[in-house]
């Protein structure tokens, strides 16, 4: 009897040990700022948005100039230039908004430049980690450079040098 509770609980020990699920985790940054077509697509990103800010940041100032001899002058124009005048800085006003949204906003040229240069980057970068967790037979990998918080972490799970070098960096 003590023999076939031995038997069973032995077996039902390695059918729990069966269920347990290997885990690994992967630094995307550290692989991203290792691979130089990532750095070069941050760069012109970054360049692009510098301009766009200028563009733009420079239209309000001439909005804010405008206003400005528009203030000073208010006393010595008739209503009808004082309205005209209006007008262009509220014109002004509206060509820097437009420029800010087809730039800056979430469809705009920012955001389109980014998915055209980083997107190919980043799918590369997965189907590597897809690669080096299947030949590692993981269950699930996890990034430790994004928001996902890893209290503990046994350096021996660490992919980050297996995926550089699926990658060939």
């Amino acid at each position: 009897m003590t023999r076939r509770i031995l038997l069973l609980l032995f077996a039902l020990g390695l059918s729990v040990s069966g269920w347990a699920q290997r885990l690994g985790y992967v630094d995307t940054q550290a692989i991203l700022n290792a691979i130089p077509e990532y750095k070069q697509a941050q760069a012109e990103i970054e360049r692009l948005s510098k301009r766009w800010e200028g563009e733009v940041a420079s239209l309000f100032e001439d909005a804010s100039a405008l206003q400005a001899q528009l203030d000073a002058e208010s006393v010595l124009l008739t209503p009808d230039m004082i309205a005209e005048r209006t007008a262009n800085i509220q014109n002004t006003r509206d060509t820097a908004r437009a420029r800010q949204m087809r730039y800056f906003s979430p469809e705009g040229q920012l955001f389109q430049k980014r998915e055209e240069l980083v997107a190919p980057v980043q799918a590369l970068v997965a189907g590597a980690i897809k690669e080096v967790a299947r030949k590692k037979k993981l269950d699930f990998v996890f990034d430790k450079g994004s928001s996902v918080s890893v209290v503990y972490a046994n350096e021996s799970n660490d992919i980050t040098q297996d995926v550089l070098q699926q990658l060939g960096y």
